[in-house]
Order: C-alpha cells, then sequence, then structure tokens
C-alpha cells in the first residue's frame, strides 16, 4: 500500500511538470531568424494593415508566449506588439536596458543602413527571472523593422 501510494504520487507530479514550471526551451536564433522570416512573408503576401493587425494578437501566429514578433517604424514609433499593446503608437527611441543601453535607438539606426543584424542588450528574463543577455534578430521591410528575440 505504501509503495502504491508514492507510485501514485509520483505519477501525480509528474504529470503536473508542465504546469508548475518546466518550461520550454528558449527558442535558437535559427527560430528566431525564421519567425521574423514568417513575419516578413505574412506582410508581403497580405500587406501593411493585415499584418499590423495579427501582429498585434496576443494570440496571434507570430505568438507564443514570450515569444513574438513585434513591430517598429524608421523613426522609433511601435506599430505593433502582442505582449505590451499599451506600447503601440508610442516612440520607443529613449527606451534603455539596465545599463543605458539605447538598444530600439541603435536598431533604428541600424535599420536605416541595413537590411537586417542582431543587437544585444540586458533585460530579465521573464521566465527565470534572472538578468540576462537578450538577442534581437531584426529585418526591415518597406520601413517596418520586424523583430523577435531570445535569451542566450
Amino acid at each position: 500500500m505504501f509503495k502504491r501510494a508514492h507510485f501514485a504520487i509520483a505519477i501525480f507530479l509528474f504529470a503536473l511538470m508542465p504546469v508548475i514550471g518546466v518550461s520550454a526551451d528558449a527558442p535558437s536564433r535559427n527560430d528566431v531568424i525564421a519567425q521574423v522570416t514568417k513575419a516578413v512573408e505574412f506582410y508581403r503576401a497580405n500587406g501593411r494593415e493585415k499584418t499590423l493587425a495579427e501582429l498585434n494578437r496576443r494570440d496571434g501566429v507570430f505568438a507564443r508566449g514570450m515569444d513574438y514578433v513585434d513591430v517598429h517604424d524608421l523613426n522609433g514609433i511601435c506599430l505593433a506588439h502582442p505582449i505590451s499593446p499599451d506600447v503601440v503608437g508610442l516612440s520607443r527611441l529613449d527606451v534603455v536596458d539596465m545599463h543605458g543601453k539605447r538598444f530600439i535607438k541603435e536598431i533604428v539606426d541600424a535599420a536605416k543602413t541595413h537590411q537586417d543584424g542582431w543587437v544585444t542588450y540586458m533585460r530579465e528574463n521573464p521566465n527565470s527571472g534572472a538578468v540576462e543577455h537578450k538577442i534581437i534578430y531584426w529585418a526591415v521591410r518597406d520601413g517596418l523593422i520586424f523583430k523577435a528575440g531570445t535569451y542566450e
């Protein structure tokens, strides 16, 4: 009876693992590039209005929890953000990480002369609570900067 109870508890805890905090691994750099590429392809097929509407949806095809694609314009205005809708319409050029790095400005400045690239900054990982390097891949098309990231 005692062993049977322990076995039942072990099975119960194993079944709860996804619920009690065992999270999926952060996306790889290739996953991030693929997600941005898919968003750009969606834009090419569906146009600006439909794309921005989709990218603003928390339950959209480009938002999986904390893995998402957001969009800024070349002036640093956020046009789509599925996780933080309160920043849509705001200039984010002055947003800084915990070391004072203006990473949105860095992306916007680079996007004016390059088609895509990477930017790294410090941020608290919402999954672990630890301060980590976040790496952002961005690609610019028609004045729209599509970006997604992962933690290193």
